[in-house]
This record gives C-alpha cells, structure tokens and sequence, in this order.
C-alpha cells in the first residue's frame, strides 16, 4: 500500500530521502535485532508451486505435510530418518541483485515439536552451521573424533521457530558439493548467478532418536546498514581489567583463501582484506572482541614470515607471508584486541643446514653435535647436516617401539620439542619475537594461545632430559627405573609438570619485557576437537542422560534391521550414565586432570603411550600464577556442573574456558558410490551429500548459551573462548549477543555467590566488589523461563544499575529466559556505562528512522513502529523528527 503522507512528509523536511531498496523488495519485520529488513527471497519449501526447484541429496526424499502449532497452520517440507544422511537444497537470490560484500540474514522456519537435529550449509559465505532440539544429542556420535553426547530433556516450545544466520555474502560461491584441497577453491559461480542453501540431517545410527527435518520456509534478507547492529559493549570503568571474548576456527583458511597456490583453477571466496573484515564484522555483531588467528597449525607455518627472524634452520616459508600482516591490520582497523594461536612442537619445515662433512651413517656426524644427522641434499652426497629443532625430535617414549613413537598419529608425531629443553626456549621466544612483538606497537595484543596435538609437548625420557632430571633433583634415574618404579615415576611427572609451567611462564615474561603488558599466556594441554576423552577412561564413552533408560533401550535394541550387529546400528553404542551420578563420581575431573595416574600397563601400548604423548592439565600448579593459565574445555552441560573443578583452574589471572565444539567433519567428494564404497563412510555426518564440511552444532534458541550461563554461575570465566568447526556464526543471535554484552560488562575479578539473593534456587547472583561499586551477575541455569523473581543484594542501599540496559532496574518481578545473564553495578560511577553505548555510524540513523516509521504501515497500523521501539502512543511525528535531528547534532 502507499506510504502515508505523513511519513513522506517527514522524510522531505529531513531531507532523508527513502531508502533504495533492489527491484522493489518489501520491508518486513525480521526480528530482534535486526527489525525491518528488506525481503530479497523467499522459499516456501511446504509450497509444491513454489518456483524454486527443490534438489535432494541421494538417496533423500521428502513430503509435505501441515503442522499446526500455537494455533497457526502451516505447509513443510519433511524428511524422516533413515540408515543415511538426507538433505535437500534451493537456489537464493538469483536474479536478485545480490552484491559481493554486503550483509545479509538468512532465515530458516522450523516446527519445535520434535527431537531433531538440523544441519545448514548457506553456500553464500561458506558457512556450516547445526542446531539441536529436544532430546537429541545434537552432534553425530560416530565421527571421526568421540563427540562426548548427552541427551537431556530440553524442552520444545510447540511453536514456529526461526535459525537466523547473520553474514557477508563472498565474491565466489561452491556448489551444493564442496571438496577438500584442489577442488574446494573452485567456485564457478558469483553474486548473479545466487547461492545455494541446504537443509539436512545425520544419518541414523549417529543421531538415533531424532526425528529429521522439517522446515517451513527459508527466506533471505538484506541488511543494508549492518554496522547499526555492531553490540554495544559497556565495559567497566578504568582501571578495573576487562574480561575478553575469542574465538578460533578449524577448517576454514584454506577453502577461503586458496592456500594451495597457483595453477590450481584457485577462485578464492574473497581477498584476503575482505575475508578478515567480513570475519571480524561477523564477531563485531556478535560482541566478540577478541580475534584469535592460527600462526601454527600442526606446527606449520600458517600465513607469517619467518625469514627475518632466524637463521636456517628455522620454520619454513608459508605461500602467502604477508596474510599475518593483513590480519593484524585488519583487526587494529576493526578495534579488535588480537589472541594469536599456536599448535607448537618446535621449528619444522624450513631449510637443513649442511656441512661439508661426508657421511653414511648418522653416527658419522657425532663429532660435530649430537644433533647433527645425515643428509642427502638433492642430487648431492649425503653430508652431515641439521634440521629444524621440531624434527629434531629430541623427545624419547619411555617404553621401547618402532620408530619411538607415542601415537599412532604418524603426521603429528613426527615433530616434538622437549619443554625442559633450554633450546625450546630460545625457539619459542624467537617465535613471539617473529609473529608479537614484531607487532606490538600496531595492534592490542592478549597475549598469546598455545595448544597440544599429540606429542607437541610430550613428557620425554630421551638421555638429555633425565640429565637434567637428575641436575635438578640430585636424584640419578634411568628409563629401565622409571618403567618399574612408581613412585619414582610420580617424581619425574612432578618435575617435568614444573618444567612445562616455567616454560609457559617463560613465554609471558619475554612478551612483557618487550612491550606486551599484562600478557596472558593460554595454554589448552587437549589435542580434542571435543571434549578430553581419555583411551583409558572408559567411563567417558557413555551417553549422559536424565533418561537412562530410554538409551538403555537404545544400546541394547539398536535401531536397524535384526541381526545387523554394525556399528550403524547403534547397537551397545550408547550405554547410559545418569547426570547426577556421572557428575558426583568426578569422571570429567578425571578425564582432564593428572589427579590419578595410569599404571604401567596403560603407558605402554603396543601402538604409543598417549598419557605422555599430550600430557593432561595440571591446574593445581598454576593457581598462584598471573598471567598463565590452563583453559577449561567446556560444552555438554555435564562438563560446567562441577563448581570445584572449574575453581580449581583458577589462576591469578583468573578462569579461562573455552568451548569445544565437535567437528562433525564429513570427507565426501560428491561421488555417491564412490564414498558409501569408503570405509570410513560411517563416520561422516552427512554422509558425503555436501562433500567436504566441517560443522558446529548449537542447541536452539536460549539453550544455545545454557552451557555458557552456567559456566558463569558455577566459575564465573573472565576469559571465554570458542574452538569453532569452521567459519564463525550462530544461528540465534540475539541469546550470543545478550550474553557476550552482559559478559563484557563485568569487570576481570573474582566474585563471591551471594547465597539466598535470588527468590528461585534456580537463578545464581555473584558479587565482585571493586572501588568503583560493586559489580553483579545474575544468571538464570534453568531451562525454564523464569517470572516474578525478586533478586536481594544484601547491605546494598543505592539504586541497581542494569549495565547492558544503561537504566536503573529495581530488581523485583523480574522475567528471564533460560541462561540469561544480566550484569548489574550498584555504586561508584554509572557514567561509564554510556561511554560504550552503541555509536550511531555515518547514514545508519538515516535507516533507523525509516525502519521506525515505516514499522506497521503495511498492515495499518500507523505509528505502530514507534511502540515496537519503546515509545508510546503519543508518541508523535513532529517529536520523533526532533528526537532525530537532536541526535544528529549531539554526534556531531
């Protein structure tokens, strides 16, 4: 219908002007906190005259049925489980103007009536993105990496739910099947042509009780002024520290960037500049501050330049040096603190040093230095040489095998460094030198983030480090002693564990001394993309339940054909472990820590010794330390119960934690025989149909940030982290971002649960008391909504200050949703909280204004738009004109 006068009106005496908006599309109402956005498609997917054609995976089928919930019917699109994957695929905005670079949502409807898992890869910007309902355990248990499952009541809504993905549309676009290495940077299609989205789910012996997929429609939006929406952040005054949010990426670089090289058919997503900015912008809206970016990954050189740090032999030369460079810059652009990332096992990959000393053996190149080895320069005589300190390996198992090997994981166990080893110190400082300090005076830097694969960092008994053992002690041993003799085994684990703290320590020491103050120094001893699942802890191999004998009946019945006894069955795949019980017999506690050593028997494996192969956290040992810590892996609810042990990873720099997110990582090519030939096909989530993915998997709605929420009442972290699958998103926005801004709003200190404060057991509130007022967190760990609370601050007099709202609250009869955070400050100056409000940039207001104005009209309801903004009915045109021109003048 025509805009009222009114509206036109007020737009000529602003001189605004109406917004642009591509062939016409119409505004409609996306939801907090996107409000009106242009509408570019549309798929009614339970439509059969919808003129988008539906492509179906193989061996996948749908139907249409209709569903009515909360009094509302609509058409869907279903698929029900089955012994593989099924998904199904539209073509968006084809045709529609798409532009390369420019912010959109997409939006996928679903009924919550069932247990399902839902997978959703928008090919737009390579994104891959799961979420999970009900009882399903949400990840595919049977992937390559144990995904730790539980199954708990969450409840469903019986209403129509919306996934909502946030992003940057790339240059170039895969198709429906992406691929690993050469193929994956091949995207032969751009902007014009559209993007392809797929809706899918696991195969049924990896998600035995879900229900499949349904959805409704999928529609896509564009965003035409996204830095509107950047989070306000309000953090607390100086000088009081600030808490940080990160995050880091597993499988998404090299698709991105074709990091293998030239004469490839190479067509990158995007420039390297415009990758980062997108990726930045992309945690800009979700109130992430901090980027973290792989510098070493399985100990290779990734993106930085190591050539002017140290002589050969060092790291070898990445194909594209200058990408670090980028990233730095980028971030400092973006105001992002910066976190960089290491998976360190010592110098590899770059050139060997040669002599000129002929040799055959390498015992013939003993006289130069033990490390000299024999090597054989291309098309030259084998000559004594070295190589680079990693593949050195100057680490030794304690047991005798083949090849000294401490896991079966060839590829990374070939390179090690020895902590106690004065030459990995040397190494590692020269790595901060090449890829921190080099920086430091362009970027705000953390500190840095180092990780474990298997035998980074093992323990070694290699004839060097029992030296130094004995040096250290006075106590002289051998390997044949310590096979033997346990308690002289627990001496050498004491002394090596002490080795790895000042070794740590070390490395925060040099990054302060040469300019990074208050460097942190993150330490993650788990080589897991999941949770820590020790080999020799078989009580982690369970499915954690509130419904033991629902999976009781899983484990035992199977859920295929009689008599099929495979593991795609699911038969004695599931054996339950009550919550409760699982987590008052410490079983994660033991699976992360070093509390109870492994006998003898369960060092020496045939194929390595995987407890000093990635030795487990010792947190005990840092809990005086400032500015080291050793983060806690989080995701199951299981895993952030346990109030002792996430205090007792507590340091003088407080609680790092860092969610683990399984990678439900799928090796597919796209050729359907070809893969259900492979034997490693039962271990794909979607069972080759989107070729290669990896994929992170949310609980729906609140309960995307419960696990977090509880992470706060039971530890309360000031740093959080995020390992994600691939390229960062969220397919509820609005419960991350609520979050992260209440997070960031508290101050870096210890805090204190004030008991009884709250009117609900079930709603936690934490005190930290500062000079500048006192600071609290309430957070609400049910998975029910809660309403009339009344909330208690005992011996607080002054008003409350709700730091996110910028207002003052009473904190009675409030209402909050499962896993809501709100951060609260009662004395000293509120004057703070303003100065991080949300900046208005350059021409948003411009669309602010209109999206409020133009809010209702469709439908008649006038100024309804402004009461959809929070103000009242007299609210009136001549008013909300002024309330923008004064704005306008107060920024100036």
């Amino acid at each position: 219908m025509p805009r009222p006068w009114w509206l036109l009106s007020c737009l000529l005496v602003l001189g605004l002007g109406l917004p642009t908006l591509a062939r016409g599309q119409p505004l409609v109402d996306a939801g907090a906190p996107f409000g009106m956005l242009p509408l570019i498609d549309e798929v009614h997917c339970g439509d059969p005259s919808d003129p988008h054609p539906v492509v179906h995976g193989a061996n996948s089928t749908s139907v249409i049925r209709s569903v009515t919930l909360d009094g509302v019917t609509r058409p869907v699109r279903v698929m029900t489980m089955g012994p593989q994957a099924k998904s199904f695929s539209y073509k968006l905005g084809v045709g529609k103007g798409l532009q390369a670079g420019r912010a959109y949502l997409l939006v996928v409807e679903y009924p919550d009536d069932e247990s399902r898992m839902m997978a959703v890869a928008n090919k737009g910007a390579d994104k891959f993105r799961g979420f999970s309902t009900g009882t399903s355990i949400g990840d595919f248990r049977e992937q390559y990496a144990y995904p730790n499952p539980e199954s708990l009541q969450y409840p469903l809504s019986r209403t129509w739910r919306q996934f909502r993905q946030f992003f940057y549309l790339h240059d170039r676009f895969a198709p429906i099947v992406g691929q690993r290495n050469l193929e994956d940077t091949r995207r032969p299609e751009g902007p014009a042509q559209g993007f392809w989205v797929s809706v899918g789910h696991f195969a049924r012996h990896g998600s035995p009780t879900d229900k499949g997929t349904a959805v409704s429609r999928i529609r896509l939006f564009e965003v035409p002024h996204p830095s509107s929406l950047d989070l306000a952040i309000n953090y607390p005054p100086a000088p009081l520290p600030r808490r940080h949010v990160f995050w880091r990426e597993e499988m998404n670089d090299d698709t991105a960037l074709c990091a293998q090289g030239e004469g490839t058919g190479c067509q990158p997503a995007a420039s390297p500049e415009a990758w980062f900015d997108y990726r930045l912008k992309q945690a800009r809206f979700l109130g992430i501050d901090t980027y973290s970016h792989d510098l070493l990954e399985f100990g290779d050189t990734e993106g930085w330049n190591a050539a002017p740090f140290s002589a050969p032999p060092w790291y070898a030369q990445p194909r594209d040096p200058t990408l670090w460079a980028t990233a730095v810059s980028r971030a400092a652009a973006q105001g992002f603190s910066v976190l960089p990332y290491y998976e360190y096992s010592g110098a590899i990959g770059g050139e060997r040093v040669y002599t000129s000393t002929r040799c055959a053996l390498d015992s013939d190149c003993k006289s130069l230095s033990k490390w000299h080895v024999c090597l054989t320069p291309w098309h030259q005589p084998s000559v004594c040489g070295l190589k680079p300190l990693g593949e050195q390996r100057r680490c030794r198992p304690l047991f005798d095998r083949e090849g000294d090997i401490y896991s079966p994981i060839y590829w990374s166990d070939d390179n090690c460094v020895d902590v106690s080893d004065p030459d990995a110190l040397a190494d590692v400082k020269k790595l901060m030198d090449a890829t921190v300090l080099h920086f430091k005076g362009q970027v705000d830097f953390l500190g840095a983030w180092f990780r474990t694969r298997p035998t980074d960092l093992p323990v070694s008994f290699s004839p060097e480090a029992l030296g130094r053992f004995s040096h250290d002690t006075g106590q002289s041993v051998s390997r044949a002693m310590l096979q033997t003799n346990p308690t002289l085994r627990a001496r050498y684990y004491e002394w090596w564990f002490e080795k790895r703290r000042d070794f740590l320590e070390a490395i925060r020491d040099h990054l302060r001394t040469h300019g990074v103050a208050d460097a942190q120094v993150l330490f993650t001893p788990y080589p897991e993309e999941g949770l820590p699942t020790p080999e020799d802890l078989s009580d982690m191999a369970v499915t954690v339940t509130d419904d033991p004998a629902a999976w009781a009946s899983v484990d035992e019945q199977g859920c295929c054909a009689p008599g099929d006894t495979s593991k795609r069955c699911c038969r004695y795949r599931y054996p339950p472990a009550e919550f409760s019980a699982f987590v008052q017999g410490g079983t994660y506690r033991k699976a992360l820590t070093a509390d109870e050593l492994p006998p003898t028997e369960h060092l020496d494996r045939s194929w390595g010794e995987p407890f000093h192969s990635f030795p487990p956290a010792d947190p005990d040992r840092h809990a005086s330390a400032e500015g080291v810590s050793v983060t806690y892996p989080f995701n199951r609810l299981f895993s952030v119960a346990d109030s002792a042990l996430l205090n007792r990873f507590r340091s003088g720099a407080g609680l790092a934690m860092v969610h683990h997110f399984p990678l439900n990582e799928d090796d597919g090519k796209g050729d359907y025989a070809h893969d259900t030939a492979d034997d490693r096909y039962g271990n794909w989530p979607m069972g080759g149909l989107w070729g290669y993915l990896a994929m992170s998997v949310d609980r729906q709605g609140p309960y995307s940030m419960l696990a977090e929420a509880r992470a706060v009442a039971n530890g309360d972290p000031t740093l959080l982290g995020y390992l994600e699958a691939s390229s960062l998103s969220r397919g509820f926005p609005e419960y991350t971002r609520a979050f992260h801004a209440a997070f960031l709003a508290l101050p870096a200190l210890p805090s204190t649960v004030v008991p009884g404060a709250a009117s609900d057991a079930e709603v936690v509130v934490r005190k930290m008391a500062t000079p500048h007022g006192n600071f609290y967190a309430v957070v609400n760990t049910s998975m029910h909504p809660k309403q009339g609370l009344d909330i208690t601050l005992p011996g607080e007099t002054l008003p409350i200050f709700d730091r996110v709202l910028g207002r003052v609250v009473s904190g009675k009869g409030l209402r909050l949703y499962p896993g809501q955070l709100l951060a609260w400050q009662v004395g000293g100056s509120m004057a703070s909280a303003e100065a991080g409000r949300r900046r208005v940039v350059p021409g948003a207001w411009r669309w602010e204004l209109f999206k409020v104005l133009s809010a209702g009209t469709e439908s008649g309801q006038g100024c309804g738009g402004c009461r959809a903004h929070g103000s009242s009915g007299a609210f009136t045109l001549v008013g909300l004109c002024g309330l923008v021109l004064s704005r306008r003048r107060r920024r100036g």
